[in-house]
């Protein structure tokens, strides 16, 4: 046996001597719940628009939740039932108990400390950081499995990608190291100078900018360069051959890409 066909739920705006009456009819069960997201019931007709629910053929905890989007707001944000007019006792039972359950939702929301929402931030950053670890051991992992098995193989080393990436990486990042060095070596002779001269040692200030720079700086500068010119740049290349399929591709011909893109 075949459930009856309910009607279409319908809101209707109507003008009455007391005022605008919003007209709920149809079935506002879960069943037609696109139907009912479809009257645009994302926010409350605006002024004191007052409910009529007389004309609804069936209603469930769906369709009263939905119901309730039709209500202006009570003064603790909650829909004002005193504008739901025409329920049955047992479909009043039901909104109420809706109510109840929103409104505990958003005491629930509410009560949450400062310190609570601070140890759930900790504890989201020590699991990303964790899965994060997880994912590069398991990259370190395949690229010296990688490795191992490429050594013993001099026919499949890339000579010609290492050269390339020599060049990209060293040669053509000379320029901006040269520079960033020069000026900062420049604000470390200013200040070297200015703290030496108070002890009548501005002759050294020559040997404090050698010695930091081939001993501290120079290394530091260039692997800072490194990693956030030619590593970043790494990246964004690998990733735009993700997003056009090129490693797919490779995978499709038979080529390892971390040996053919990564090795090199």
């Amino acid at each position: 046996m075949t459930r009856p066909q309910l009607a279409t739920p319908l809101l209707e705006l109507e003008r009455t001597a007391d005022g605008e009456v919003a007209r709920a009819r149809g079935a506002w069960t879960v069943d037609h719940a696109g139907a009912i997201a479809a009257l645009g019931l994302a926010t409350p007709p605006a002024g004191r628009v007052r409910v009529d629910a007389s004309a609804i053929d069936a209603l469930d905890s769906t369709g009263a939740m939905l119901l309730l989007r039709t209500l202006p707001r009570d003064g603790e944000g909650l829909p004002d039932l005193a504008m739901l007019d025409g329920l049955t006792p047992q479909r009043a039972a039901l909104v109420r108990r809706v109510v109840q359950a929103v409104a505990g939702e958003s005491t629930a929301a509410a009560g949450r400390g400062a310190l609570r929402q601070l140890l759930a931030n900790i504890g989201e950053a020590v699991l990303s950081i964790v899965a994060q670890s997880r994912q590069l051991l398991g990259f370190l992992g395949l690229l010296i499995t990688t490795w191992l098995r490429v050594l013993p193989h001099p026919a499949r080393w890339r000579l010609t990608s290492v050269v390339h990436h020599l060049e990209q990486t060293g040669l053509n990042a000379v320029p901006i190291v040269a520079l960033l060095s020069f000026l900062v070596g420049a604000v470390v002779a200013y200040l070297g100078a200015t703290v030496l001269e108070q002890f009548g040692a501005g002759l050294y200030t020559v040997d404090l900018i050698g010695f930091a720079f081939l001993r501290e700086f120079g290394g530091l500068l260039a692997a800072i360069l490194v990693a956030g010119r030619s590593g970043s740049a790494f990246t964004a290349q690998i990733g735009a051959m993700k997003n056009r399929e090129e490693i797919d591709a490779l995978e499709t011909i038979g080529l390892d890409p971390v040996e053919v893109l990564v090795m090199p």
